[in-house]
C-alpha cells in the first residue's frame, strides 16, 4: 500500500463539564448546510464551516464526554444555513472497532 502524505493540524476543542455540558464553538462567519436528495446526505461548507463541524465532532470524541451526549444542529439558532435538514451528532459507546 502506498504511503499517504499527511500534515498536522492544530485545533482547540471545548472541554466537557458535568455541570455545563459541551460548549459549542463555531467560527464567526461560516457556511454549513446539510441536504438530503435521492437518499444521499450532503454536508456542504466553506473552509470555516467544515472546520467548525470538525471541532464539534472532535470535541464529542474526547474521552470525558459520556456516551449518549450529543448535539442537534439545525438552521435555528443559525448553526446550519437556511434550508438545511437537521443533523444530530451523537457520542456512543466505544465499540472497539478500529
Amino acid at each position: 500500500m502506498d504511503e499517504v502524505e499527511t500534515k498536522k493540524v492544530m485545533l482547540e476543542v471545548p472541554k466537557y463539564s458535568a455541570d455545563g455540558g459541551l460548549p459549542r464553538l463555531w467560527p464567526d462567519n461560516y457556511f454549513l448546510q446539510v441536504l438530503v436528495s435521492d437518499g444521499y446526505v450532503t454536508i456542504e461548507g466553506d473552509p470555516a464551516g467544515l472546520r467548525g463541524l470538525a471541532v464539534q465532532l472532535l470535541s464529542l470524541a474526547e474521552a470525558d464526554v459520556p456516551p449518549g451526549y450529543g448535539h442537534d444542529l439545525d438552521d435555528l439558532p443559525a448553526e446550519l444555513d437556511p434550508g438545511s435538514v437537521p443533523l444530530t451528532l451523537l457520542r456512543t459507546l466505544d465499540t472497539g472497532h478500529a
